[in-house]
């Protein structure tokens, strides 16, 4: 290939007979065989094993006889984001990390300054590769990296099963009208892509931080403030300690999953942060869970919530631009009854701060936020309880729709992902039908206390719980 030739990305990516469902031009430049190597920015795919991008980079770069160079950038101003989402990244980006240079790629960290970044990514760059934003802010960026440079940028499928385009061309209203075009086409996209063996070494290329080696000082550098309690449960981020979660989840508690909902027997597999970070595929995590011999009606329970139920997040942030405003992401019945009964008379009222504190009158409520605080995560079915308080129990609607948003997104270990906004948004009808009519709810589904007692024991959990609260305590009765 001469060395000053130009050449399309489309025309490289059909000669590589890449299926197109995979891919998405992010601009008209070409490819410019002149420049040094290939680069891979890696973002949200934060793992080596089965990365459809770091794949398709690697191809890429033996075919244009260049070394690969995959970078990442820490970026401190990262909405909502604090240390407790910085370390368990960390984790995985350092390990990752390790894992390509030791394919033979370059590798460079960066630390803010976003627009330079982009800027000298693209200088050497004969063409980017990169994983594939769902959010705002990240499809934002994706789009500046573009038009910052004159040479090609790609971005790749590589966090749902079935590409979101691919799946649907439009929102879909619930679970139930994108299962099926999903569930038709899953098995087809369920194969595992791996980095090919790298032609050309890009070690020369590489360039990290001192103190990156070093976790401790390099989150100090950082200048992050600790807005969160420290963790109590000792969980660590990255692919290896990822694989070990599903590991542990399929010898032991998922023959029970049909049970998840139950509080005190806590049947979660705990692999949501993992997927948010991009430590493990939602690929590798169904095929193993396909290849175990637990009963089929659980593994296709497991299914639905891992590929239907989470890809409907994805399609409803990738299509509803107003997918974190209240009202606008509801669906219009939600929007108007809850707009009708703004008004109603609420029995309790607590304010932003009480919440975040767990201090509201219910010990189940503040059990399911003292979780969140010193977990990172919450039980399934009790963060839909929580939900639905925090609508009970703030002033209206709109208010209680930031709380909750705001708390989740600020606490959870997998909050400010897609499945946190579709979860939120469900609280307040979407993705849901209508009920019968009641105050403050209106037509949106209802939850209550006697409902928990009814179908729980919860005192499993309750006790769970209070062994994480600083006082061992749980506020209310």
């Amino acid at each position: 290939m001469s060395a000053d030739k130009k050449i399309s990305a489309g025309d490289l990516l059909e000669e590589l007979d890449i299926p197109a469902q995979f891919y998405n031009p992010l601009n008209d430049c070409p490819v410019n065989c002149n420049r040094d190597y290939v680069l891979y920015w890696l973002q949200s795919s934060q793992r080596f094993s089965d990365n459809r991008a770091l794949s398709l980079a690697g191809k890429l770069a033996n075919r244009l006889e260049k070394p690969l160079v995959a970078a990442f950038l820490f970026m401190t101003d990262y909405p909502e984001s604090n240390l407790r989402h910085f370390n368990f990244m960390y984790q995985g980006i350092r390990e990752t990390f390790e894992k390509i240079q030791a394919a033979g790629a370059g590798l460079r960290v960066e630390v803010n300054g976003r627009n330079n970044f982009f800027r000298e990514i693209s200088k050497n760059a004969a063409l980017i590769i990169a994983d594939q934003g769902f959010l705002r802010a990240a499809r934002g960026w994706r789009k500046d990296l573009a038009e910052t440079g004159s040479i090609a940028v790609i971005e790749a499928a590589s966090n749902t099963v079935v590409p979101v385009a691919a799946a649907s061309q439009k929102e879909e209203y619930a679970a139930y009208t994108i299962r099926k075009k999903i569930n038709d086409v899953r098995d087809r996209y369920l194969e595992i892509w791996e980095l090919p063996e790298l032609n050309q070494r890009g070690g020369k290329y590489s360039r990290i931080p001192d103190n990156f080696s070093n976790e401790d000082k390099f989150l100090a550098s950082l200048g992050i403030p600790a807005e969160t309690p420290k963790l109590k449960t000792g969980i660590k981020g990255g692919p290896a300690a990822a694989d070990r979660m599903l590991e542990n989840f399929i010898a032991g508690k998922m023959s029970q999953y049909e049970q998840r909902n139950d509080p005190d027997l806590n049947i979660q597999s705990g692999l949501g942060p993992y997927l948010h970070f991009g430590n493990i595929s939602p690929r590798e995590i169904a095929l193993r869970v396909m290849d175990s011999s637990c009963r089929q009606n659980i593994i296709e329970e497991f299914l639905e919530e891992l590929i239907v139920r989470r890809e409907l997040s994805h399609n409803f942030v990738y299509y509803n631009k107003n997918y974190d405003k209240f009202p606008d992401c509801l669906p219009d019945w939600a929007a108007k009854t809850l707009k009708a009964q703004s008004q109603d008379r609420r029995n309790y009222l607590y304010s932003p701060e009480e919440f975040e504190q767990a201090e509201t009158h219910d010990k189940y409520w503040n059990a399911a936020q003292l979780e969140l605080t010193y977990t990172g995560k919450m039980q399934n079915y009790m963060r839909m309880y929580w939900g639905k308080k925090i609508l009970e129990w703030s002033a209206e609607p709109g208010s209680a729709f930031s709380t909750a948003l705001y708390l989740n997104n600020k606490y959870a270990l997998d909050g400010r992902d897609p499945n946190s906004y579709a979860g939120v948004a469900w609280c307040f009808g979407k993705h849901d039908r209508a009920w019968q009519e009641r105050p403050i709810y209106g037509k949106v589904r209802y939850m209550n206390r006697r409902g928990l007692e009814r179908k729980f024991k919860m005192k499993d959990y309750l006790e769970r719980i209070k062994e994480l609260s600083p006082e061992n305590n749980i506020a209310g009765d």
